[in-house]
């Protein structure tokens, strides 16, 4: 028996919340927590994801914010139209979400291609972004071939681990999943990779999962990165979580971002991965919720 058993119930049980579908252009999933009057916060999962890769954060944020998550188009159990993503298309479903749920501006939490996704819609409709939150920053543009040839053969694996686990979604293929997430074992809760197993034998999850995938290959992956010209142009406050611990395309992007974006604050942690979020929850939700809560800087001025 493991006396500190962790898992998405557990850190949620007593949380008042509701999870429903709402029409975004698509049938989408999403959950809410926290006071209606609150501002608005919106969390975006990453690549094959669902909202409940954020659940460590949602009770904690929902104390001080009207707290929302949501399976992004083509992932988790939202629709899933027969064609390859791009991130302009996840950002214009945060739009059509927001306008769902009658939310006219709000703060964005991203995580890996949520982050990417997060920074595109701040840069396409600043007038309905507060501020953002970005872990393991995505979405950077490839600036030579041999960039993009090293980035091929990374994708490439990542394709054929990602498109073996939909085919044949055992315990084992979730775990390895995760491992490349949660490097810590005893941080990947058994109910995390079980939603994962239920979401990936869903009969229409492999062609989604290949056109999540198209929408990330080297050939495109220009046309959907968004460039320094356009993120330099950003206005909204960003905080960056930098897992420096973690050596890898994540963690240079999010220094690369730190730099262009003229209005963000960088936050270094140690000992995590991936998910920082959720490997060291209490800390991440303590320096988030102080972020978000601190005046602006347009109104500190005024």
């Amino acid at each position: 028996m493991n006396e500190n058993y962790t898992s998405i119930w557990t850190d949620l049980c007593k949380l008042p919340l509701r999870q429903d579908y709402v029409d975004a252009g698509v049938r989408t999933r999403y959950v809410n927590a926290g006071p209606k009057s609150a501002p608005k916060l919106i969390m975006l999962h990453g690549m094959g994801g669902s909202w409940e890769n954020l659940y460590c954060n949602l009770a904690a944020h929902a104390e001080h914010f009207d707290t929302y998550g949501y399976d992004m188009i083509g992932h988790g159990f939202s629709g899933k139209p027969d064609r390859a993503r791009s991130t302009v298309e996840y950002a214009e479903h945060l739009r059509a979400f927001m306008d769902a749920m009658s939310i006219e501006k709000a703060s964005l939490l991203g995580l890996s291609l949520g982050s990417w996704v997060a920074t595109k819609f701040a840069s396409m409709y600043p007038e309905r972004v507060e501020k953002v939150t970005m872990l393991s920053a995505w979405g950077r543009p490839y600036v030579d071939e041999a960039e993009i040839e090293k980035n091929r053969k990374l994708m490439g694996a990542s394709r054929d681990r990602r498109i073996a686990a939909v085919v044949n979604p055992t315990w084992q293929a979730m775990d390895e999943v995760f491992a490349h997430l949660i490097s810590d074992p005893t941080k990947r809760p058994a109910d995390l990779l079980a939603l994962r197993q239920i979401i990936y034998r869903q009969p229409e999850m492999k062609r989604a999962m290949e056109n999540i995938l198209d929408g990330l290959d080297p050939d495109t992956w220009n046309k959907n990165a968004i460039s320094d010209e356009e993120v330099k142009k950003i206005q909204a406050e960003f905080l960056i979580v930098a897992a420096v611990s973690h050596k890898d395309v994540f963690l240079d992007s999010a220094y690369a971002y730190a730099k262009l974006l003229k209005n963000s604050k960088i936050v270094e942690m140690t000992g995590v991965s991936h998910f920082p979020h959720l490997e060291k929850a209490d800390e991440f939700n303590r320096i988030n919720i102080e972020f978000l809560q601190a005046k602006s800087k347009e109104k500190r001025v005024a």
